[in-house]
């Protein structure tokens, strides 16, 4: 019987927001973790790209792309609230700030905690762009917060766009852990991304994972 089949690497946060939305919307996959200097023969073969994550479904349709898959998962579990509930304002802003997490924020982010691989006399300007983002994310969770209401990113309520960016916040956080976790400007940014770390699937989603050989037996995941 086929099933689907998530090409996957563990610190990898697209992979990471993938594998959260697969299991917090009861899809079971069959998880292949991937040495990324040794990517398997079956994985190139259906992605061009071959970057993780790939999900190969039931039906045989590819779906390279994170954000997709995270959005396949959820129409297919009827979770149509972490769209924006049918309200196009809100969707919109969801994929706004998706956008902008995915491009601005990743492109500073990897220049600072990365800097050797880019110009490392940079790194500390790309620090401070990134972080006039993530402050604008926690200016937004404040005005939540003092209004008594649920430290989601928008509308007080949680939706794809908190499952698309606490991956990336948690990267951030790695370059400079003390640092980060010692900044009261982000106080509340801190208090949403704790909200992930504490989540009793946490640990699954960031389980470590032998890198799978089909040689092994099929270990699934969701």
């Amino acid at each position: 019987m086929k099933h689907n089949i998530l090409y996957s690497f563990r610190r990898c946060p697209y992979a990471i927001r993938a594998r959260w939305a697969l299991l917090n919307t009861n899809q079971v996959v069959e998880l292949r973790e991937v040495e990324l200097k040794n990517k398997p023969i079956e994985l190139i073969q259906i992605s061009k790209k071959a970057t993780v994550p790939v999900l190969k479904t039931s039906l045989n349709k590819v779906i390279d792309e994170s954000l997709e898959i995270m959005i396949w998962s959820i129409k297919r579990s009827n979770m149509h609230e972490l769209f924006g509930d049918k309200n196009n304002d809100i969707s919109k802003e969801i994929l706004s700030l998706i956008e902008i997490n995915d491009n601005a924020f990743k492109y500073h982010l990897d220049r600072f905690k990365y800097a050797s691989r880019f110009n490392i006399e940079e790194s500390e300007t790309h620090r401070s762009e990134a972080m006039k983002i993530l402050l604008s994310l926690n200016k937004r969770l404040k005005v939540f917060s003092n209004e008594g209401k649920s430290l989601f990113l928008v509308d007080a309520k949680e939706s794809l766009a908190d499952w698309a960016i606490w991956p990336f916040v948690r990267q951030f956080r790695i370059a400079d852990i003390k640092k980060f976790d010692q900044n009261n400007e982000i106080q509340y940014l801190r208090c949403w991304l704790n909200y992930f770390f504490t989540h009793e699937k946490y640990p699954i989603v960031m389980k470590k994972n032998e890198p799978w050989s089909k040689k092994n037996e099929p270990l699934f995941f969701g």
